[in-house]
């Protein structure tokens, strides 16, 4: 057996069972610290600030997508407003994360709710099951500030 090319076989299946890929270009993503209490402030400093309010984003003065994640504008800009690519859904339902279409760009299920566009966070990695978990009870919980 040739051990080289044994390894160099296993590190290029690793790399693509894994997705391999460039490094995430928002944030500096650390898995299940986005908030995992599910509170506004968990959720907008461990998660919204740093991988949605960037200036590619949601961030600045005029965001490239709508609406603003910049934590003195994100709650305003998102809880009870409408989606612009789902009508019919709010942004944030309070309540109700079913009805949320942040729920749905999240995890990737915003075309089966009526939307458009990629799953979120764009140009980062998709929020691990903490992170999800902790932006759903917070909505669940009433989306309070």
């Amino acid at each position: 057996m040739n051990r080289p090319s044994t390894l160099a076989a296993l590190v290029s299946l690793s790399a693509a069972l894994a997705g391999c890929g460039d490094a995430p270009a928002v944030g500096n993503h650390t898995p299940g610290r986005g908030g995992a209490a599910g509170t506004y402030e968990g959720i907008t400093s461990g998660l919204m600030v740093p991988r949605c309010a960037t200036s590619s984003c949601h961030g600045g003065a005029y965001p490239v997508a709508s609406p603003s994640c910049d934590a003195e504008r994100w709650y305003d800009a998102s809880v009870g407003m409408p989606s612009l690519q789902a009508p019919g859904l709010n942004l944030i339902e309070p309540g109700d994360p079913e009805r949320s279409y942040l729920v749905h760009k999240l995890r990737g299920t915003h075309g089966l709710a009526g939307g458009g566009g990629a799953r979120m966070p764009v140009a980062d990695t998709p929020l691990d099951d903490a992170e999800q978990a902790a932006v759903e009870a917070w909505i669940a919980n009433g989306a309070t500030r």
